[in-house]
């Protein structure tokens, strides 16, 4: 079973939001916009990587002053809506790619610097699942965007570590996001047929990734993404936290 870090085992939710705030402040910025808009932007495919939710968040904390509704994030195919949108003010503004990156360090900067690892909390049902799914028999692995050292302590903070036996960080692949890359990358370490693989995360990029490599796909509403956006990247399952693992595997007797 391949599983996804923060928003499905951890909540990563405040030292994500505090990144984005502290990054807008350090370009003498004003971030408008509620943790959960922001949790839902970075939850959509191409907006999950610290890159990629600096565009989201600079062209929202615009466009919704402007009269743009939130509500897309509500419907079908909000992640394309959102990259099309996002083009068209690129073009617009010649300027914003260097912010992008830019704002993509600020933000960087702060997570791995200023948030300890200890501070992430476990979310519901996590210990105990985790303990029952490697009791049970399942090989576990860890794909994460988050740099490996940093995911590694806070799997070993929590007492953790000792259930994974690979853990894969997505920084060295292109983009650094979740692609066709990473998921070839999970196939040969684990060295496994998809057919017997089971793939959880709270992002589309989890659901994508895990659709990408043929492995079916879980997607949890403790995290990043909205359950209208897992189900637009074909997710099998759509559950409410890790406690429901128990029941799609019969884990209990």
């Amino acid at each position: 079973m391949i599983f996804d870090g923060g928003g499905t085992i951890w909540d990563s939710s405040e030292g994500l939001y505090e990144s984005y705030r502290w990054g807008f402040k350090q370009l003498g910025l004003n971030l408008p916009l509620s943790p959960e808009i922001c949790h839902h932007l970075r939850g959509l495919r191409d907006f999950n990587t610290a890159k990629g939710i600096a565009k989201a968040l600079l062209w929202a904390s615009r466009a919704f002053d402007c009269g743009e509704s939130q509500l897309f994030l509500e419907r079908p195919k909000a992640n394309e809506y959102l990259k099309s949108k996002i083009q068209v003010y690129s073009e617009q503004n010649p300027s914003f790619p260097s912010l992008v990156m830019e704002m993509t360090q600020r933000f960087d900067e702060y997570l791995y610097n200023n948030v300890r690892e200890e501070t992430y909390p476990l979310l519901p049902h996590a210990r105990e699942i985790l303990k029952e799914i490697h009791k049970a028999g399942y090989q576990l692995a860890l794909v994460t965007i988050r740099r490996a050292f940093s995911a590694e302590r806070i799997l070993k903070h929590h007492g953790l570590d000792r259930y994974f036996s690979h853990i894969l960080s997505t920084e060295g692949y292109v983009g650094g996001g979740k692609g066709p890359g990473v998921a070839r990358a999970v196939l040969s370490h684990l060295s496994m047929p998809p057919a017997q693989m089971l793939w959880v995360g709270d992002s589309a990029a989890d659901i994508s990734c895990a659709k990408e490599a043929g492995i079916r796909a879980v997607g949890i509403l403790t995290g990043l993404a909205n359950r209208q956006t897992l189900l637009d990247e074909g997710a099998d399952w759509i559950l409410d936290d890790l406690g429901g693992l128990a029941t799609l595997l019969d884990l209990y007797d």
